[in-house]
C-alpha cells in the first residue's frame, strides 16, 4: 500500500487526505495547528460560488490596483512596501488581466467548480462527511452606474460558462429575500445563481478530517514540516521536530507556505498570499439573517447565513505575509455592512479574522506533478479553496495513483503562468 504524506490540514489537505484514503492510500497529514482549518480555512466568505468562479486578474484590476495604492479604505488595496516582494509574480498577474486570457481563466475556473461542486455532492451522498451545506443560490446585486447593462453583460458571460442565471429587478430581489427592502431603490439589477451553494468551510474541514480519520488516515497535529527529504532523485518523506517519516509520495497542500517548501528542489511555485477579510456575527446581536448569500458588487463584499451567524467577507490587501489585523481593514467591512443593510445595528462582538489567500498568477490553482518525483502540489486556490476543494482532491490523486500524468491540464505546474 502506497504511503503518502499530506502536508496542510486546511480545507485541501482533508479531502485530499480523504480523497487518497478512498483510492486505497495509507496517508498521514501534518499541520502545524491543532485541528484543522485553522488558516485560511478558519473563516472564509463560505461562498461555494461555481458558477461564478472567476479570477481577480480582470481587465479592470490595474487600474483599480494604481487608483487606490496604499489607501485604506479601499477595497482592493495594494501596500507601497509589498510591491517589491511581489516581484516577477506581479509583472505576470498583471499580464494575466487583458481580457483575452481572464475570459479563458474565468471559463476554466467555473467548469472546475462546477465539477468540484458535483464532486462534493457525490462525497454527501455517500454519507461519509457532516455536510452543513445549504442550497438555495447565491444573489449578486449589481448597483450604481449603468447598473442594467453591466449585469447584462455579466449575465451572459456567466450563461456562456454554463451558469443558470436569472435575472431579477429591484422588486423581484426584496420579495426573494426582504432583508434587502431598505436599499430596494438602489437595487438596478441582481442575479440569481441558483445552483451555488454555501457552507462553513472551517466546519467541513473539522468534518473531513474526521471522515479521514475513520478511513483510517493519521493526523500529526501541532507538527512543523522543517524541510522535505530526498534520496536518489526522488522525495523520500519529510523531515519533522522529532525525526524523519519516511513516504512514497508527498503532496505539498501548505496554501501559501508551499512555495518556501519545495523551492529548495528547484520547484518555483508562481504564486503570492493575499490577504483578506472577515467578520462573523452572530444572528440574535442583529435581529436578522438573509436567506442566501449576497454579494455586492457595488460595496465589494459577500455575506453569507452561515447556522446562527452571518459571514460578511469582503477587501483584497496585497501586503507579503503579514497578517495583521488592521482596524482600518475591519471598518471597511463594517461600513460596508451598514450601507448594505442600513437596518442592522452592529454588536461590539464582530469576530474579525483575516487570512492569507494562496493565488497563482494567473488565479488558476496549481495541482500538479513536479519535476521532483513523487512530490506533488495541490495549492494556490486564491479566494475558490472551498469551491474547488473536492475536484482539486480527486484531480491530484488520480496523479498520486498513476491514473493521470497530471501534464496536460489547465493546472498543471508546465503551463505558461502570462
Amino acid at each position: 500500500m502506497k504511503h503518502v504524506i499530506v502536508i496542510g490540514a486546511g480545507i485541501i489537505g482533508t479531502t485530499t487526505a480523504l480523497a487518497l484514503a478512498g483510492a486505497g492510500c495509507r496517508v498521514t497529514v501534518i499541520d502545524s495547528q491543532l485541528e484543522a482549518g485553522q488558516e485560511t480555512s478558519f473563516a472564509n466568505g463560505g461562498l461555494l460560488a461555481a458558477n461564478s468562479a472567476l479570477p481577480w486578474s480582470s481587465p479592470g484590476t490595474p487600474t483599480q490596483l494604481f487608483k487606490w495604492l496604499g489607501r485604506e479604505d479601499a477595497p482592493l488595496l495594494l501596500r507601497p512596501r509589498a510591491i517589491p516582494g511581489l516581484g516577477m509574480w506581479g509583472v505576470r498577474f498583471l499580464a494575466n488581466c487583458r481580457a483575452d486570457k481572464y475570459y479563458r481563466s474565468a471559463a476554466t475556473l467555473t467548469a472546475f467548480g462546477q465539477q468540484s461542486l458535483a464532486s462534493m455532492e457525490r462525497l454527501l451522498g455517500r454519507n461519509t462527511v457532516a455536510s452543513g451545506i445549504q442550497r438555495g443560490g447565491l444573489l449578486e446585486l449589481i448597483r450604481g452606474k449603468d447598473a442594467q447593462r453591466r449585469a447584462e453583460t455579466f449575465a451572459q458571460m456567466l450563461e456562456r460558462m454554463g451558469a443558470k442565471v436569472k435575472r431579477l429587478d429591484a422588486a423581484q430581489s426584496v420579495a426573494l429575500e426582504p432583508t434587502l427592502a431598505p436599499i430596494a431603490d438602489t437595487i438596478g439589477t441582481a442575479l440569481l445563481l441558483e445552483s451555488d451553494a454555501w457552507g462553513d468551510a472551517h466546519a467541513f474541514s473539522v468534518a473531513t478530517a474526521a471522515a479521514a480519520q475513520r478511513e483510517g488516515v493519521s493526523f500529526r497535529w501541532g507538527c512543523k514540516v522543517s524541510g522535505l527529504e530526498m534520496a536518489n532523485g526522488a522525495i523520500r518523506g519529510v523531515r519533522l521536530h522529532d525525526g524523519t517519516l519516511a513516504a512514497d509520495c508527498v503532496v505539498v497542500c501548505a496554501g501559501a507556505m508551499s512555495p518556501s517548501l519545495v523551492a529548495p528542489f528547484g520547484v518555483r511555485l508562481p504564486m503570492a498570499p493575499v490577504k483578506g477579510y472577515s467578520l462573523t456575527i452572530a444572528a440574535d446581536d442583529i435581529g436578522f439573517l438573509p436567506q442566501r448569500p449576497i454579494v455586492d458588487d457595488y460595496e465589494h463584499i459577500g455575506v453569507a447565513p452561515l447556522g446562527d451567524k452571518l459571514r460578511v467577507a469582503g477587501t483584497v490587501e496585497f501586503d507579503g505575509f503579514d497578517k495583521t489585523l488592521r482596524a482600518g481593514r475591519v471598518d471597511n467591512l463594517k461600513r460596508a455592512l451598514n450601507r448594505l443593510f442600513p437596518q442592522i445595528r452592529l454588536p461590539a462582538e464582530l469576530n474579525p479574522w483575516c487570512g492569507l489567500r494562496p493565488m497563482a498568477a494567473d488565479g488558476l490553482p496549481i495541482i500538479s506533478p513536479t519535476a521532483v518525483p513523487r512530490l506533488f502540489v495541490n495549492t494556490a486556490h486564491g479566494a475558490l479553496g472551498w469551491t474547488l476543494a473536492c475536484g482539486s482532491a480527486d484531480l491530484v490523486t488520480s496523479m498520486v495513483t498513476g491514473q493521470s500524468d497530471g501534464r496536460d491540464t489547465p493546472f498543471s505546474l508546465t503551463r505558461s503562468f502570462w
